[in-house]
């Protein structure tokens, strides 16, 4: 379904940063910094402290090739790369909107992100800013950012998820990540394309997309349900395009049928080989432990095209990272499980920043006492949780001390605290550990409604008195 609404104030990636500079949210650093630890280092400080966008004018061994780092990592930052008011409901509100009204990509012939084309021998990887993020990393990421575009062999669509990339040498890289299993409700990711390549004995094209514009960079890591109907073709483009307020434009790689968009800082043609698998890692990864795959998926490079002057994007990768994942997480879910569901009593859904697939809280309009249990159900059905929490819509789940007081005041361990489904084995490919993946769901229903105590009114000030307060704010001069 598609549904327009204002454009974004901005066009790319560069264009983006110069509205984050115009309203005091990006510093330039002209001081040499080693891309070894040390950049990593001063992203985790910043990152720490809040600060703003981080523009490394001056990375040891890459003369006039700037990296920043940082770009979506505060409210404010995220709120201009939606258009939205800076709070994290107004934004949840905005993932939302694009998810469920999503609007078609636009193929162009020429672009931006063509300015340069290196094919053969001269796509050398060593020409990009590349960090050992992390102290314990067994060697420089590339991708931490940027979209990885595969195509579905057996349907044709494209996906584009965020997956980490390792170089190995100058045109090969490692690749760990995007094993969901045709079973997912947000389909198959690029490892199963790639498995489902490898088992007709086939190479499978990729594109590595780097710098583009955050919306962009933002459906790639989110877990976006299929399109359907006249957007199947690519749904983290079309979600993008919701969220811009514009159709995403992409143009076609060098060597392959892939689609990419215009206005990339920079793009990596390559494809997977069949069959051939490489160490990879170790790596800082969100779940605040270093991981690692021994036997990781191996790309080789066929063309590297650049816009001229390229400004590469890149994150570290920690518990609290340059990343809204809670609210594109929370976004999604809740999109995905009222359109899977039919629960229309479902008001918000949110991903605490508590660790991948760690907790989810779901206020919900409870009008019968099997509800909870119900929705609980429903999450699992779709994906592994290892905490649901549901409460009333009258909590803020943004709140924990909220959350909380309901669980401690209406969750009987008894009655009210359920073990979940035990979950299937992690598909991904043998050698790759996520050892903090759920094997076991455990839902807290900490509803009021329905429960043996009559419980008295909440003491709170009401969703729709706070609303009518907060739009006299700015009226009353209050900070």
């Amino acid at each position: 379904m598609t549904e327009t609404h204002d454009r974004v104030a901005y066009t790319d990636m560069r264009d983006f940063i110069e509205l984050l500079d115009k309203n005091g949210l990006v510093h330039r650093v002209t001081a040499e910094v080693d891309p070894v630890h040390e950049l990593g280092a001063v992203a985790a400080r910043s990152l720490n402290r809040q600060g703003p966008a981080i523009i490394f004018e001056n990375v040891k061994g890459y003369p006039d090739k700037p990296m920043v780092v940082n770009l979506l990592s505060t409210t404010e930052q995220v709120a201009l790369a939606y258009g939205t008011e800076a709070t994290e409901e107004k934004i949840q509100a905005a993932v939302v909107r694009g998810m469920d009204h999503r609007i078609p990509s636009v193929e162009v012939t020429e672009a931006p992100c063509k300015d340069v084309v290196l094919m053969g021998d001269d796509a050398d990887l060593n020409f990009i800013p590349t960090p050992v993020w992390h102290e314990h990393d067994g060697g420089q990421y590339l991708a931490t950012t940027a979209g990885v575009v595969t195509r579905d062999p057996l349907t044709g669509i494209l996906n584009v998820g965020l997956y980490r990339t390792m170089i190995v040498d100058k045109q090969t890289m490692t690749m760990s990540g995007g094993i969901r299993g045709r079973s997912s409700s947000t389909g198959p990711g690029g490892g199963d394309h790639m498995l489902d390549n490898e088992a007709a004995g086939r190479p499978t094209p990729i594109a590595i997309i780097m710098g583009t514009d955050p919306l962009v960079t933002l459906a790639a890591g989110s877990p976006v349900r299929p399109n359907g109907g006249e957007l199947e073709g690519s749904m983290e483009y079309e979600a993008a395009g919701g969220w811009r307020g514009e159709g995403t434009k992409l143009v076609k790689c060098e060597t392959s049928d892939l689609l990419v968009p215009a206005d990339a800082e920079v793009i990596i043609e390559g494809e997977v080989v069949p069959n051939e698998r490489h160490p990879e890692g170790p790596h800082g990864e969100s779940t605040g432990f270093y991981g690692e795959n021994k036997e990781a998926f191996v790309i080789k490079v066929k063309a590297i095209t650049h816009r001229k002057d390229p400004l590469t994007y890149g994150l570290i990768c920690l518990r609290v990272e340059d990343y809204p994942r809670q609210l594109l997480r929370s976004g999604s879910m809740q999109s995905r499980l009222v359109a899977q569901t039919g629960m229309t009593n479902i008001r918000e859904v949110y991903f605490p920043e508590v660790g991948r697939r760690g907790m989810l809280i779901v206020s919900a309009e409870i009008t019968a006492k099997e509800q909870p249990r119900e929705i609980m159900e429903a999450i699992w059905n779709a994906e592994a949780w290892r905490w649901i929490i549901v409460v009333d819509d009258d909590c803020d789940v943004r709140d924990w001390e909220d959350v909380m007081w309901r669980v401690v005041s209406a969750a009987e361990p008894d009655n009210d605290v359920f073990p979940g489904m035990e979950f299937i084995a992690d598909p991904r490919p043998r050698g790759e550990v996520d050892f903090i993946a759920p094997r076991r769901g455990m839902g807290i229903d900490a509803t009021l409604k329905f429960k043996l105590n009559d419980f008295p009114p909440v003491n709170k000030v009401s969703r729709e008195l706070t609303a009518k307060v907060a739009a006299r704010w700015d009226e009353l001069g209050l900070p």
